[in-house]
């Protein structure tokens, strides 16, 4: 792989000519992408709904959430533009007949926004990949963040889970503490000299985009870090217009690898490409949308203000590339 080679406007382009499908008469509704947010509780309702709705703004066809039954209304209240669905439960697991039939019309999934830790919530999520896993041969990818990246952290049989995906197919996006989490498991294994990040990529068998100052994307013996000025002040929900972005993005990149939507994709890509391409793209575009933001709201910042910009500054980033048909 060359990507590191490849400056911060090389990559972009790469990413539009080969990641994102046309806009086309001849395509139909749900081919460009259908993503699925899984989490939403009583308590938090806003970050499924911050995934969702970055992920709708960047131009995904079909967007699903599948939250807990009282997240539900609240989330519907937010905007008419996604599809909600309170599968979930706390204190014991959720209707998982009706969410497996969901699952099986969704090319990408995003768990943890909004979760929480009740048991009932985290055994579905299990549940969940572990069905994707063995019914979909892990086909399906996962971005896990928040409190799907805690049930990582705690849970050694979904990170045994998580190793057995094809590589690419599982994405974490940690924040500062729950990357130190993360490093905590591993610490005294971790060579002399190996990134942290490198090395927990490694050892589960992920794509790992470490946030922070600059946001770092490990994936193997792959890293690409992305330098692009941000905002100086962080909101909540900054990282689930993140795991927003970066789901339409690998929705988007399904279309081409998975599904030859443009007939046959780049031989010189494999899917590991694609997935590291749709990261570092979604990094892009967040980090724009909250130095945007920030530059126009300052101290007063909300995270409203950065997720609404998600359509402009794609728009913005590839106006040069656009390839309608």
């Amino acid at each position: 792989m060359l990507f590191k080679k490849l400056s911060h406007g090389q990559l972009l382009k790469l990413a539009r000519q080969k990641c994102i499908p046309p806009l086309s008469p001849k395509f139909h509704k749900g081919q460009s992408g259908r993503v699925c947010v899984i989490g939403g509780c009583e308590d938090y309702t806003g970050a499924p709904f911050f995934s969702a709705n970055a992920c709708a703004l960047m131009g995904c066809d079909m967007t699903h959430v599948i939250c807990e039954k009282e997240a539900a209304p609240v989330i519907k209240s937010y905007s008419p533009n996604l599809m909600v669905h309170p599968y979930l439960r706390t204190g014991h697991l959720g209707e998982m007949d009706k969410i497996k039939t969901l699952l099986e019309k969704m090319h990408v999934l995003v768990i943890g926004p909004g979760l929480g830790r009740d048991s009932g919530m985290l055994g579905s999520v299990k549940e969940i990949i572990k069905y994707v896993l063995e019914e979909h041969q892990g086909q399906i990818p996962i971005v896990l963040d928040a409190d799907g990246l805690y049930l990582v952290t705690y849970d050694e049989s979904v990170r045994d889970m998580l190793v057995r995906f094809p590589q690419g197919r599982i994405i974490l996006t940690p924040n500062v503490v729950e990357f130190q989490r993360l490093r905590k498991l591993y610490h005294d294994e971790i060579p002399e000299g190996e990134e942290t990040g490198a090395y927990i990529a490694r050892k589960l068998h992920c794509v790992l985009v470490e946030k922070g100052g600059k946001d770092h994307i490990f994936a193997e013996n792959h890293m690409l870090v992305n330098e692009c000025e941000g905002s100086n002040k962080r909101v909540g929900g900054q990282g689930d217009t993140l795991s927003g972005a970066t789901a339409c993005m690998l929705a988007f990149s399904r279309a081409i690898f998975d599904f030859k939507l443009c007939g046959e994709p780049d031989k010189n890509l494999d899917w590991l490409d694609y997935s590291l391409l749709s990261c570092y793209t979604a990094s892009t575009v967040t980090r724009e949308c909250a130095k945007q933001a920030f530059a126009a709201k300052k101290r007063a910042m909300q995270t409203t203000d950065l997720n609404e910009r998600v359509g402009q500054v794609y728009d913005e980033l590839f106006a040069e590339y656009n390839n309608e048909i």
